[in-house]
């Protein structure tokens, strides 16, 4: 059985991070392979150690390099002990934890937890693969060199499956340097339409637009992952369910909307486990995990979110649902697209169009949506075949 390696982000207390990284090992096992994630810490988790060899590719000023020695070395971790919001976070903590641990996620033996850590490793795999989420972002607070494989063996397969620049387009400064990185590598799977155009752009190689890995798992797959231990605290009856990454008036005033016509509650699923703002007649849910999250997505009558996977586990379990973006956001291609190949483009709410939900469809016919997913989800289990039979 040929092993496979995938650097990715992951234990990074995000919902999103965390369930891509699942999905994709999780769907090689599936294939037949031993696909574990190459455990390199994420330069946002609190025991990454950054060197200078580490440095980000767009160069950091004195006040953003404070900014982020203050926001991941000192106030998180402070945060993480604290009494006062204790409770929370050691629930949020154990449920991320449980995730994991309950044999969802298969981690290497050892830990990474420096750029350093990681090149002198002696990696045993037959096959190495970048995977999804915004892993090759310019504004990344690190070096993206890990992320393309640049550590892995020469003469061993190097691929991507679903990784994403997360923005539309590269700063003509790191052209250069992008064309090197993509030297390394030798087949290309990205996630977005843009991205097959950037990386065209930036080195002239092919690249194939693939489906982010959470959507290569059906509503029964991620059914399995639900910890029933804690179906006591999950909302009864019907609720509008609000995922946001950013605070966003026109969504909290939709879902004002909706708890009218629907006569049902609303519940926040909070990007983390304190500072959350409390809004009259909304119920945060602070400590919840990858498994809770997927319950509340399953079981929601309606969907109100900024952000990708929250679009994409509102398709794939087919819940009514709007993503509400800002028109000037750099990284809107990841739900416009996304929902343009689906055909789905109604389902987006700009801020500041001030569009009243009687004048928005809340119904989904979702016959369409399915079949072309269903398509893309065919091309892209193909792409992981075709490419994996080369290692």
């Amino acid at each position: 059985m040929k092993k496979i390696g995938i650097v990715t982000i992951s234990r990074t207390n995000n919902y999103g991070a965390e369930l891509q990284a699942y999905a994709l090992q999780r769907k090689l096992r599936d294939l037949g392979y031993d696909a574990e994630l190459i455990d390199y810490l994420y330069y946002k988790h609190k025991n990454h150690k950054p060197t200078n060899l580490s440095q980000p590719v767009l160069k950091l000023d004195t006040k953003s390099k404070l900014k982020n020695f203050l926001m991941y070395r000192v106030v998180s971790p402070l945060i993480e002990g604290s009494s006062v919001f204790s409770a929370a976070i050691k629930n949020r903590k154990k449920n991320f934890y449980r995730f994991h641990a309950n044999g969802n996620t298969s981690y290497s033996k050892d830990q990474y937890r420096s750029y350093e850590e990681l090149y002198k490793a002696r990696l045993e795999y037959d096959i190495y693969m970048v995977g999804s989420d915004q892993v090759w972002n310019p504004g990344t607070g690190t070096s993206l060199s890990p992320y393309f494989l640049d550590f892995a063996p020469k003469d061993k397969l190097k691929v991507t499956y679903a990784s994403s620049f997360g923005v539309s387009q590269i700063p003509e400064s790191l052209h250069a340097k992008y064309r090197d990185f993509f030297n390394n590598l030798d087949v290309i799977g990205v996630r977005e339409k843009q991205g097959v155009a950037l990386v065209e752009q930036l080195s002239g190689k092919r690249a194939q637009q693939v489906l982010d890995p959470t959507l290569l798992l059906s509503k029964d797959d991620w059914s399995r992952v639900i910890n029933e231990d804690n179906s006591d605290s999950f909302p009864k009856g019907d609720y509008v369910l609000i995922y946001k990454l950013h605070e966003s008036d026109e969504l909290v005033k939709k879902a004002y909307e909706l708890k009218q016509k629907f006569n049902c509650e609303i519940y926040n699923i909070c990007k983390r486990a304190y500072a959350n703002k409390k809004i009259e007649g909304i119920y945060n849910i602070e400590d919840g995990g990858p498994s809770e999250f997927i319950a509340l997505f399953q079981n929601a009558k309606f969907v109100l979110t900024t952000s990708f996977h929250g679009t994409a586990f509102s398709v794939n379990f087919n819940i009514p649902f709007f993503a509400v973006l800002r028109p000037n956001k750099a990284n809107n291609s990841r739900i416009t697209d996304f929902l343009e190949m689906l055909n789905l483009s109604d389902r987006i709410i700009w801020e500041g169009k001030d569009v009243s939900l009687g004048n928005l469809n809340t119904d989904i016919n979702f016959t369409l949506a399915n079949k072309n997913l269903g398509v893309q989800k065919q091309n892209s289990l193909k792409y992981l075949k075709e490419t994996l039979y080369k290692g």
